[in-house]
Formats: structure tokens, sequence, C-alpha cells
């Protein structure tokens, strides 16, 4: 082979291992140029993603630094409107105790200044149902009706039921002189303590009656200051009247016969001052 030849394959071959050493330095010098990238823009994401959750962290520690400021503000209010609530109940105590204590205070007037002239004013316990049924007021006016244990060696004649006084002033129920209508807390009361106005002999006799009997009050108008005769109610009392009124002869445990029915006849009929005699 010709020298010159021989050259030329040697040139080639060297430009031929220059081309391939040349292709490897450029695809390591690619290959790091692409690594060195890719780690800057990992470096740059990582930095990024930092600085995103750490503005995160700062705006939610700025809502929770303002959320507990706010709860803190709302707290405060309340502990402050329930201080005042609670000055505001004390004052309404305390203003409802110095009221109690004046009223406590206000002093009423002496019973016995109510009390009429020539009168005593006695009081007694009766049972509110039989104080027609708790509805009385100071200032009314009753009857007495009394139901007495009388001694008898009879068993079935132990008792008897009489009005006993008529037009008694009511001068005070319980401590109430004034107050009218305290219906409710009468009727709830099982007993009552009624004061009335009597003379002196209708003092002892009332006296007497409450404590060998049991009384009942009957109430009558304020327009009504007669008195009348009324027979002790017994049971041939009762008798007669039912049989007079109602024409019906009822049985009489005592024994004794009720009067004859009256016929019905023509009758004059005399009256004076209005009242048939």
């Amino acid at each position: 082979m010709p020298v010159e030849n021989k050259k030329q394959v040697v040139i080639i071959l060297f430009a031929a291992v220059i081309g391939i050493v040349a292709v490897i330095l450029m695809s390591n010098y690619v290959k790091s140029s692409i690594e060195g990238q890719t780690s800057a823009l990992a470096e740059q994401y990582n930095a990024k993603q930092k600085e995103i959750v750490s503005q995160i962290q700062q705006r939610s520690d700025q809502q929770m630094a303002a959320l507990a400021q706010e709860l803190e503000r709302v707290k405060s209010e309340q502990a402050t409107a329930m201080q005042k609530q609670m000055e505001a109940l004390q004052a309404a105590q305390k203003a409802q105790a110095q009221q109690t204590v004046q009223v406590k205070k206000v002093r009423k007037p002496s019973l016995a200044l109510k009390t009429p002239v020539g009168k005593r004013a006695v009081t007694v316990m009766i049972d509110s149902l039989a104080a027609v049924g708790g509805l009385l007021n100071a200032g009314d006016f009753v009857d007495v009706i009394a139901q007495l244990n009388v001694p008898s060696q009879d068993p079935d004649k132990k008792t008897v039921t009489a009005m006993i006084f008529q037009g008694l002033q009511v001068l005070a129920i319980n401590t109430n002189e004034d107050d009218p209508g305290a219906y409710d807390d009468q009727q709830a009361s099982a007993s009552l303590k009624i004061t009335v106005a009597v003379d002196p002999q209708e003092a002892g006799l009332l006296a007497f009656a409450n404590k060998n009997g049991s009384l009942e009050l009957a109430l009558r108008s304020p327009d009504d200051s007669d008195h009348q005769m009324v027979k002790a109610d017994t049971w041939k009392t009762l008798a007669d009247y039912v049989l007079k009124n109602q024409g019906l002869d009822i049985q009489n445990p005592d024994g004794e016969s009720a009067g004859k029915p009256m016929e019905n006849k023509p009758s004059i009929q005399i009256f004076r001052g209005g009242k048939e005699l």
C-alpha cells in the first residue's frame, strides 16, 4: 500500500477517534448540564415550596392570633356584661330587701281604733269552708251558727244547731284588716282566725259556744240589718219546715211528730211596717 494511502487511513482513524471522543465529551457535558439544571430547578422548587409553606404558616399564625384576640375580646365583654348583670341583680335584691324592711316597719293602726264603741274584738278559729269558703273581707257582716255539744242522757240528743248571733261585724281575717279580696290565700288555708265585734255579753257567749261546739258563719248583705227570731235547728224544726214548704212528711228520729200541713184556705194577711204579722 502506498505511503500516502496509509497516511490518509491514519488521518481518518484519528479523525474518527477524535469525533468519538468529542461525542462522548459532548454527551457528558449535556448530561452534566441537564443534571445541573435539574438540581437547580429542584432547589428552586423546594425553596418556592418552603416559601409558600412559610407564608401559609405565617398567615395561619396571624389568623390564629387574630382569633385568639377576638376570643379574648368576646370573653372580656361577656365578663363585663355578667358583672353588670350581677350588680343589677344585687341592686334589685338590695332594693327589694329594703322595701321588705320598709313594709315590715310600716305599722298598722291599732285594731282598737277600728272597734266600734261599746263593742269588743273577739277572735275565733273557724274552718275555711265554714267561714263562707274563705270569701270574707274585713268590714263584712255575718250571722253565727253554732253546733253545740249539749250534755244529755240520750245519746241521740247530743248536739243542737242554732243561729246564736246576727249581724256581727268582721274586723279582721287573720292579720288582714284592710286589704279586700285575699280569697286565694284564705281558701288555701285550712282554718281562719276571724275577729268580730261583739258586746260584752256576746263576747262571753261566743267564747263559750266556741269552746263547747263548732261555729259557722253566714254572710249577709250590708244593706240587711234586720234581726229575726230563728228557732233552733232540730229534726222536728226541719221536719216542720219541709212539711210546711214542700208538703213532705220526713221521718223524725226524735220521735216527735211534725205538725200537719196547713190547708190551702183563703186567709187575710196583715202587714205592719212592711212585714207580715
